[in-house]
């Protein structure tokens, strides 16, 4: 069968336990299953951007932030946009005490929200590019990218996460491998694009 919606997954979770009296558990092993994805995941497909204004040194993450990728600047006395170093939260402090005043050049995560470092004097346009967690399946959310890219992944890693539930079942190492290879595959599928995205950036640049 097709698994194209919330609903196809969940019944071809049943059939593939050839279990029909998981119903009310199934959907609990799908979402353990997105917990894992946003962990393990980060490919091209998961970069969102997101833009802010902030007149200060703390400017919240997005709601479905995971993990920075690229953070630049645009202030109106800079004519182009600047990418900010990330430092961790110690080298953040070591900078702060030395009560360095200049253009925003670093940044670090701390409570929830971007610390700027040095912190900006006025309004500063910040562009964010990150890895956005993955839409969660739901009667509501019936489907998202991922499903759609790769069905495969999804009911792979549901079936694992009903091992634990059912004890035992000797399809785990089968199940345990394919899942991994299509994640081994989706990473090199990202890392080939990306790497395309980039040569062809630098080609462009070199026309001018």
């Amino acid at each position: 069968m097709a698994i194209a919606t919330y609903s196809d997954l969940q019944s071809a979770t049943a059939d593939w336990l050839n279990r029909q009296d998981l119903t009310a558990v199934i959907p609990t092993f799908i979402t353990l299953a997105e917990a894992k994805f946003n962990r393990e995941l980060r490919t091209r497909d998961m970069l969102t951007r997101s833009e802010a204004i902030s007149s200060n040194e703390f400017v919240a993450m997005p709601t479905d932030f995971l993990e920075a990728y690229d953070l630049e600047l645009n202030m109106t006395n800079l004519s182009s946009q600047q990418r900010l170093v990330y430092i961790g939260p110690d080298e953040a402090k070591i900078l702060k005490a030395n009560k360095i005043h200049n253009l925003p050049r670093y940044f670090t995560i701390i409570d929830g929200a971007f610390e700027i470092l040095p912190a900006p004097g006025g309004n500063t346009d910040l562009l964010l590019t990150y890895y956005a967690k993955i839409p969660s399946l739901s009667s509501t959310q019936t489907t998202n990218w991922l499903l759609t890219k790769s069905p495969d992944l999804y009911l792979y890693s549901t079936l694992l996460e009903a091992v634990p539930y059912l004890k035992d079942d000797s399809r785990v190492a089968l199940w345990a491998a394919a899942r991994q290879q299509v994640i081994d595959v989706m990473s090199i599928e990202s890392e080939r694009a990306m790497r395309q995205t980039i040569q062809l950036t630098a080609r462009r640049r070199g026309f001018y």
